[in-house]
């Protein structure tokens, strides 16, 4: 496998024409600076040259900023690259436009990509909203882990729109189109890298609708930048909030980055990308010398893998972040490697078996036909020299040192709170827990008080006769039977708790409810509890029932659906006995 490139300038059709490409699988990418003059005008010059003189060969490109010629960027000039390959059984197969608002197309490719043999990887470029976007990821996605999913966001402004084409179709801007890298020995790896470190503690992202985040932590979410960085609502607010993305936690393995690119008056940001509601968050900084370092360990793990072509799609956020010395870690990368690729709106790649949109990190697809046949030096443990850390660095350490220790501190608090208030064997609230929960609701000084609550209160049927026959464990199984049903059932509906009072019984405290909600949900416990299983044959419990009285203490209504519990015990068992009408 060969990479060969040019730029479209009054060479160009004496460079392409004497390329060595006829009798081989090739493809072709074309990148076109977004804000060049009549682009589409000039581009399609360019594919109808391409098409004169390779008709076979298939092309695919965008609109693009930072355009990769020479292992350097190159802004102003289109950049023709051509993929060879030099094993005659590998290939490509570019599909337009797959990734529309009608799933069947999104679903006719998964069938395609699942029935290609040795389907190694798929490129996607695009110009689609996120939504449409984000769900061919999800379909993409049902594909065997090993296969490579990766690409990038055409670029473009209010001004320039972005744009997407593929052999001789039409251009577009609100679509997809894909390439499928095909072959038995073509061998494709991937990487990101991102660079940015953590800081402060976790946030939760409070309230937001598609790429626009209206609070956090319950506050407006501009008052994360105030508050804590001094970033004004100013003409500077993207390039001073540039330095300081956020990391979006998907699952304890994977991350992701989100920049913000304006604020609203009402406080609410318009993120790079969608943040769902519920996420959790913290603020990155952007260290130069640390993403340097991290793109030299990253470069380094590319070179092991000894590929012939390494395909880069850069971030334009990250291009920006690096101002002047914007070129800095694409030559990087380069120094050894052959690259092409451009910078992008947004970096997908297949990460832990799921498909994210990235923001300000880079993606590298290396590829290589066959074994490795050279063995390309790699540099030994790349470190960052400790002297020479800046002192804004070095305080940053400072400040994510103490954060993790008191977070660490944290944790270990509020796990020692949650045994405190945990029955050990079946996880319910303890009584202590279960108590407190009651005794607030009543106290008018409580935020928790309520004037409208009922009591549940239910025993397990012949459980000493359970115990003295099938033994301890099989009793304890009971309980974590039952204390499971509960909770899954009963202590996730609304305004309720439930906790272990002691022994066999258990206690459900409900606010807000009904006397007739309140006496179905006792019947709907009391039948769905016959249905556990029990080396007895079956479970069954005895059930009180009651309401908290005017002016009553809490006490005294505890006492009364204790002994309603005892009524339907001394009544023949399995039944409900309750005050209310």
């Amino acid at each position: 496998m060969k990479l060969l490139q040019t730029t479209y300038n009054n060479l160009f059709i004496q460079t392409v024409s004497h390329w060595d490409i006829k009798g081989h699988n090739a493809l072709f990418h074309v990148f076109v600076p977004f804000n060049m003059q009549n682009n589409i005008d000039e581009t399609d010059k360019v594919r109808e040259i391409l098409g004169y003189f390779y008709p076979d060969i298939p092309v695919i490109g965008c609109s693009a900023t930072g355009e990769i010629y020479d292992g350097t960027m190159c802004d102003r000039e289109i950049v023709v690259s051509a993929m060879i390959f030099e094993d005659p059984r590998s290939r490509v197969e570019v599909f337009p436009y797959y990734a529309e608002k009608d799933y069947t197309n999104m679903e006719d490719l998964l069938a395609i990509a699942e029935s290609t043999p040795d389907l190694k990887g798929i490129e996607i470029l695009t110009a689609a909203p996120y939504q449409p976007l984000e769900a061919a990821g999800e379909i993409m996605d049902r594909l065997p882990e090993d296969v490579e999913i990766f690409g990038g966001v055409a670029v473009g402004d209010e001004f320039q729109k972005s744009f997407i084409f593929a052999n001789d179709c039409e251009y577009s801007r609100d679509s997809s189109a894909c390439v499928m890298y095909i072959g038995p020995e073509l061998h494709i790896q991937t990487d990101r890298m991102l660079g940015w470190k953590s800081i402060g503690y976790p946030l939760t992202v409070t309230r937001s609708e598609g790429a626009v985040v209206y609070e956090i932590n319950g506050m407006p979410a501009y008052d994360v930048y105030n508050h804590y960085l001094h970033i004004h609502k100013d003409n500077n607010f993207f390039y001073d909030a540039l330095q300081f993305p956020w990391e979006v936690q998907v699952d304890d393995d994977t991350t992701y980055i989100r920049h913000a690119k304006s604020v609203n008056p009402d406080g609410s940001i318009l993120m790079s990308t969608n943040i769902p509601e519920g996420s959790t968050i913290r603020i990155t900084f952007g260290d130069p010398r640390r993403m340097m370092n991290h793109t030299k360990q990253s470069g380094s793990e590319l070179l092991k893998f000894s590929p012939q072509v390494v395909y880069v799609i850069n971030c334009f956020g990250r291009k920006l972040f690096w101002n002047d010395n914007d070129d800095a870690e694409v030559s990087e990368i380069s120094r050894k490697l052959e690259t092409t690729g451009f910078s992008a709106l947004g970096e997908l790649l297949r990460y832990n078996g799921t498909t994210l949109l990235n923001n300000l990190s880079i993606v590298c697809v290396a590829m290589r036909e066959g074994p490795i046949k050279k063995k390309i030096d790699v540099e030994k443990e790349i470190k960052i020299n400790e002297s020479n850390i800046p002192v804004t660095h070095r305080l940053a350490i400072f400040i994510n040192t103490i954060t993790d220790e008191l977070m660490e501190k944290n944790k270990q608090l509020n796990e020692m709170l949650y045994k405190a208030s945990h029955d050990a064997l079946t996880d319910l609230l303890n009584r202590g827990a279960i108590e407190r929960e009651i005794y607030d609701t009543c106290d008018v000084n409580s935020p928790a008080h309520n004037e409208h609550w009922h009591l549940i209160m239910l025993d397990i049927d012949d459980f000493k006769a359970l115990n003295d026959q099938y033994g301890h464990s099989e009793g304890d199984n009971a309980l974590k039977a039952l204390a499971d049903y509960l909770k899954t059932e009963i202590g996730k509906k609304p305004a309720v708790e439930v906790g272990r009072w002691g022994g066999e019984e258990f206690m459900i405290i409900l606010t807000d409810y009904d006397d007739n909600k309140v006496l179905e949900l006792a019947e709907k416990i009391r039948k769905d509890i016959n249905n556990i299983p029990s080396p007895s044959g079956k479970l069954s419990v005895s059930i009180g029932v009651t309401n908290h009285h005017e002016f009553e203490a809490a006490l005294r209504t505890i006492d009364r659906v204790d002994g309603l519990l005892y009524d339907a015990k001394n009544n023949g068992k399995n039944k409900i006995c309750s005050d209310l009408n």
